[in-house]
């Protein structure tokens, strides 16, 4: 596994790109956002701003992915002359195009199924999180503490007793740790099991909900391999996550998260679909640390 994160970074720092096109989308579609906040003041606007929003995702995911494909392609590949990998490297903006011609389609479905899934998702987290949350509760009113934000739980521990604190705590300690495993096990889940959905959707073609199925399958073969580089990811999520704070103090610390951010997504994004590449397309990365 360590070479494959290891070609990972060669991959992505020759392909860097890849930051352009995510970069740039990025920008437009916070910049639609925030002006739909404004404008969106009827039903028809909500659902043209809807659809034009999952006509921008849908069009952006078909080229950058196909992008990304065409990368890994070109990382494989043995160059004599560096001027002709770095004409390749660049012609890969050409591939966005190619990719938003051959699987616009396919991504509007995507989108739409994401939409879907995202929604189970949250139906889940409530079905079970909402009943412990209403338990514990329940256990706060019981001894006269009725707390709607943290700020005023502080506030309300402070005037209680410790030995009353200690009972309180004993009661929502397994209630407590069943709320947080299901807030964040479920995402975590999800998210495990899309994970090789989009390169499936990018390297076979297949329909959309089909892709997901067979990617699901994908997971399994082998199990081993494709838990150690979900945790490496989340370990990469959690690292973005926990800086992300410190982009706040000043602008020049904004500026350097900003491109360590957009950097780690891409990599993440390259990683996962030469992990697929790898596994699973029938053509081995093999001379890309040699390169």
């Amino acid at each position: 596994m360590f070479k494959l994160y290891k070609d990972a970074f060669k991959v992505t720092n020759d392909g860097i790109i890849l930051t352009i096109p995510l970069a740039v989308f990025a920008w437009i579609i916070t910049m639609y956002v925030d002006y739909s906040r404004n404008a969106v003041d009827t039903s028809f606007k909500m659902i043209l701003s809807f659809i034009t929003i999952l006509f921008m995702c849908s069009a952006f995911c078909s080229g950058w992915f196909y992008m990304i494909k065409k990368c890994i392609k070109i990382s494989k590949k043995h160059f004599i002359i560096d001027n002709d990998k770095n004409s390749e490297t660049l012609n890969l903006l050409k591939a966005i195009p190619r990719g938003v011609g051959r699987f616009f389609l396919y991504y509007v479905e995507t989108c739409l199924l994401f939409l879907a899934i995202a929604l189970l998702m949250v139906f889940l987290i409530g079905f079970f999180a909402l009943p412990l949350k209403a338990q514990i509760d329940n256990v706060f009113l019981n001894y006269g503490i009725n707390v709607t934000t943290p700020q005023e739980m502080k506030a309300a521990l402070n005037l209680v007793k410790p030995e009353i604190i200690l009972e309180i705590f004993n009661k929502i300690l397994i209630p407590g740790l069943e709320l947080f495993l299901s807030v964040t096990l479920i995402p975590f889940i999800f998210s495990y099991l899309i994970m090789l959905w989009m390169p499936e959707i990018i390297y076979t073609y297949k329909n959309p909900l089909i892709a997901l199925f067979t990617s699901i399958k994908k997971l399994f073969t082998p199990l081993s391999k494709s838990i150690k580089l979900y945790i490496f990811i989340t370990f990469l999520n959690m690292i973005i996550y926990f800086i992300s704070p410190l982009s706040l103090f000043n602008p020049i610390l904004y500026m350097a998260y900003m491109i360590f951010y957009f950097y780690s997504l891409v990599y993440i994004v390259v990683l996962i679909f030469l992990y697929y590449d790898t596994e699973f397309n029938n053509k081995p990365a093999k001379h890309i640390s040699k390169a």
